[in-house]
């Protein structure tokens, strides 16, 4: 855009400068030669920052096209490209590996002057333009006429349109709005007022068209036609039957709803008569038909264009359910519950689609074995119950929404019903002796002790004692009715005491003496005279009233093969240890359902975020964590890190969203008993505390987690090692390092553990033969990656989708990301794709864990051993 003036050269300041300052800042000659690249984003930056200037504060123009348009909406709009031409070059600027401070310089700088114009507008031009840019009712926010004008944040391009803060601006217009429906004033303004102002006719009274009696008259009439002729056309057959009762039916309701949105004050009392009259009519000729979705269709299509209907509503709704909330006498309660309903249908329905893409990831079907990981691997006690219970809930969603889906418009008037929703196609369904007969095959193949561990995880309390049949049969009854778990578990009891009590006759009966013929018992010198016939050092000699002390147990020199297996041992059992001592994952919609005691606060239990303390309906202690700044937003995210972390074998307690009976959402978890602080430091550590570590922070990086510091550590009663406290998780997700430098909570006691642990490494600060083990990670990867990437989405897409919404901190940078795959400006970019763009880098995430720690172990920590975990290993 070309405007008459030189100043489009000027240079300008990019970093905080005072006002005195400002005309004498000078840019320094940079340390280093400037990519091609970096010199154009800085000349493009350049120019959109100048012309911004231009558009605020116009200059005279030799040439009346150069002019600035007066128009306050055409000088936004072309303010508003300038912004973004400015934030295509800041992006530019920052591939091309301009510092963070530079990026930041830019930014702020680029905020004030988006500010600087905004506030140069007086109020009638902000409200023009909020109007043309599809703000309601404008004139009702800034009614105080202190401090910044809120359309001035509205407006504010250098801002995203979606971002909460300006959600509130106008849900503050139309909470005000529907106060002067109901006739009251909002500062000093009555509705007629407001409509004056905003030059538009106010609603009507009971109606929204002015009708005469005779057309009132007409209106009815036009409704028992309409009825007349619906009721001929669901007598009709043949293949034009659906698009004629699809007519006649639009026809009936349209009519319906133009009497019923008539206003004529002079017919009085008569027009309601009329009115309900029709409406009875309608009643009596839409029960008991069935309602094709497709006769609905060209109804729905048009009230979803008129907003009437919703796409929740419009997808998820049968025929009739769906004429209901179409015509204008349904009662608002029944309309309440309808809306209700098919917000549950596609909650049901997205459930079902997750829990089904998960479920054939393990079970692919089709004469195919099932998927799972080995019993014994690392975690996969608790993935395998998650599969089996996940099928049975699989099963039971086919079964509840195969009940409604063809009644849909999705189901019923679709070409392509399933194409979105597999699990709900032809020969998709769950069949449970299918199923068992598969995992059996599985099972055979598996230890009984790993198969005992599985059972645990489904609550089966006297697993140990089990046999296989019993163990088997008890996991599939998770997802087959024709075992009873509680009936399984009873035999076992049963059995145990059979054997027990068949055992103690036994042993009863041995320890009888066996009577002599006259009931005598031996004398002592009967029993003494054959004694002392024995030799004295034979076999058979009586035993000395004191042995000799044991000798000490030689330590197995270190390398060798009995070292390594007391190793492995012990890491075995530390391994257990920690698990055992984990609350046991519980379904996370059985814990929604809980109800929880009042709480009490516990300050005693640190953090960021006030904590309160409750009884669950078994007595035990759990804590909530409330999210108030995010809307649950963070109740998502950390429950999603805990359930990924323990999918990878990282000792995890289970954690999950919850919403309290006041509405205040957040995350719960249960409290860990007899845990310790761990409070030893890095010259302490054993070397299976150090392989913890290390296992640890594979999965925090994993889930992006960086603030493991040692408050955040615990030693549970058995002597394991377990992160808590993973709130942070996803935070600084796609700007954050996998790096031994990068602590972004601080130093100090602030510090990472891993981060304590190699800093010690490297320093030679751990005690003598405890070292880091590359291989300590490879289990951890290994599950992780046999993770299918539609299970991480599913496991994540709350924590997305609600997070690009509450606009938390991991927000700009997938902006960011998203703007740069879809090649669109920031400002462009929807909630979704920003919630896509976390997807994709979760995913792509986990599929480099493998190529990123053996880079992190070889490069940073100059151990070449790590290069082996590419190939599998890391020994």
């Amino acid at each position: 855009m070309g405007t008459g003036s030189k100043s489009s050269h000027a240079s300008y300041a990019v970093g905080p400068t005072t006002a005195s300052e400002a005309d004498d800042v000078v840019a320094e000659a940079p340390a280093e030669p400037m990519s091609d690249e970096e010199v154009q984003a800085k000349a493009d930056l350049l120019v959109a920052m100048n012309l911004m200037e231009e558009i605020a504060d116009p200059p005279f123009a030799v040439d009346p096209e150069d002019e600035v348009p007066t128009d306050p909406v055409e000088r936004y709009d072309l303010f508003v490209g300038q912004v973004e031409q400015a934030q295509e070059a800041i992006e530019k600027l920052k591939e091309a590996g301009a510092s963070d401070e530079e990026i930041e310089a830019h930014t702020k700088a680029l905020k004030a002057q988006t500010l600087a114009y905004l506030n140069s507008l007086d109020e009638d031009d902000l409200r023009e333009i909020a109007e043309a840019k599809g703000f309601e009712h404008p004139a009702l926010v800034g009614l105080s006429g202190s401090g910044q004008h809120p359309l001035v944040h509205w407006l504010d391009p250098a801002y995203p349109g979606d971002i909460p803060s300006k959600a509130k601006i106008q849900a503050a217009a139309l909470n005000r709005y529907n106060e002067l429906l109901a006739g009251k004033t909002v500062g000093g303004m009555t509705l007629a007022d407001l409509h004056e102002i905003e030059g538009t006719e106010p609603p009507l009274s009971g109606g929204a068209w002015k009708a005469t009696p005779e057309e009132v008259s007409a209106s009815a009439q036009a409704v028992t036609s309409a009825v007349d002729a619906w009721n001929e056309a669901k007598k009709t057959h043949g293949p034009q039957w659906h698009e004629q009762r699809a007519e006649a039916l639009h026809t009936m309701l349209a009519a319906e709803q133009k009497l019923a949105s008539a206003d004529c004050p002079e017919l009085g009392e008569d027009l309601a008569k009329t009115k309900a009259e029709a409406t009875l009519a309608v009643d009596e000729a839409v029960t008991h038909t069935f309602m094709h979705a497709k006769v609905v269709q060209p109804s729905v299509q048009e009230a979803l264009a008129s907003g009437q209907l919703s796409e929740t509503e419009a997808m998820h709704l049968g025929g009739h359910q769906l004429v209901a909330l179409m015509r204008p006498s349904t009662p608002e309660s029944e309309v309440e519950s309808l809306k209700a309903l098919a917000v549950k249908r596609q909650e049901q329905l997205a459930n079902l689609d997750a829990g089904y893409a998960a479920h054939v990831a393990m079970a692919p079907g089709g004469g195919q074995p099932l998927n799972l990981p080995p019993a014994g691997d690392p975690g996969a006690p608790q993935a395998i119950a998650a599969w089996a219970k996940n099928a049975g809930d699989v099963r039971d969603m086919q079964t509840s929404v195969n009940g409604w889906y063809a009644y849909t418009q999705q189901g019923g008037a679709s070409d392509t019903p399933y194409a979105e929703h597999p699990a709900l196609g032809p020969g998709k369904y769950l069949h449970p002796g299918d199923l068992t007969s598969d995992f059996k095959a599985w099972a055979t193949k598996q230890k009984l002790s790993d198969l005992r561990a599985v059972a645990g995880e489904l609550g089966m309390d006297n697993n140990a004692k089990a046999t296989r049949a019993q163990v088997q049969n008890y996991i599939a009854a998770s997802f087959n009715q024709k075992y009873d778990q509680q009936a399984i578990k009873d035999k076992v009891t049963a059995d145990v005491a059979k054997k027990e009590a068949a055992k103690a006759a036994k042993t009863a009966a041995a320890a009888a003496p066996a009577a002599k013929p006259d009931g005598g018992l031996a004398s002592d010198e009967a029993v003494q005279a054959p004694a002392s016939k024995l030799p004295a050092n034979g076999t058979g000699s009586v035993a000395k009233p004191a042995s000799p002390a044991a000798k000490p147990v030689k330590a197995p020199k270190p390398g060798s093969f009995n070292a390594n297996v007391q190793a492995m041992m012990a890491a075995v059992q530390h391994a257990k240890a920690t698990n055992q001592d984990l609350p046991a994952r519980v379904d996370a919609k059985e814990v929604a359902g809980w109800t929880f005691g009042p709480g009490t606060t516990a300050s005693n239990l640190g953090g960021t975020y006030a904590k309160t303390v409750h009884a669950a309906p078994d007595g035990s202690q759990w804590m909530f964590k409330a999210d108030h700044n995010h809307g649950g937003a963070l109740g998502h995210t950390e429950a999603a890190a805990s359930h990924v972390l323990s999918l990878g074998g990282v000792p995890a307690v289970p954690v999950y969203h919850h919403k309290k009976a006041d509405g205040t959402a957040g995350s719960i978890q249960p409290l860990l008993k007899d845990a310790k602080p761990f409070t030893s430091s890095p010259s302490q550590w054993t070397q299976f505390q150090v392989d913890a570590i290390v296992r640890s922070h594979v999965g925090s990086w994993l889930v992006g987690e960086h603030d493991g510091h040692q408050d955040n550590w615990l030693t549970t009663s058995s002597g394991g090692l377990v992160q808590i406290d993973r709130g942070q998780a996803f935070k600084h997700f796609g700007a954050d390092k996998l790096s031994v430098d990068y602590a972004p909570s601080g130093g100090g006691g602030f510090t990472p553990v891993h981060q304590k642990l190699y800093q010690a490494a490297l320093g030679g600060g751990l005690a003598n033969g405890v070292k880091i083990n590359p291989a300590a990670a490879h289990p951890v990867i290994k599950k992780f990656e046999s993770m299918p990437d539609a299970q991480l989405r599913s496991i994540l897409h709350s924590t997305a989708h609600e997070g690009a919404k509450a606009g938390v901190a991991w927000v700009p940078q997938m902006r960011s990301r998203a703007a740069k795959a879809l090649k669109i400006p920031q400002s462009q970019v929807t909630s979704d794709q920003i919630a896509t763009a976390f997807l994709d880098h979760a995913v792509e995430r986990k599929n480099n864990l493998r190529q990123n720690f053996s880079d992190f172990f070889v490069k940073q920590l100059g151990l070449p051993s790590g290069a082996s975990l590419k190939h599998g290993g890391g020994s």
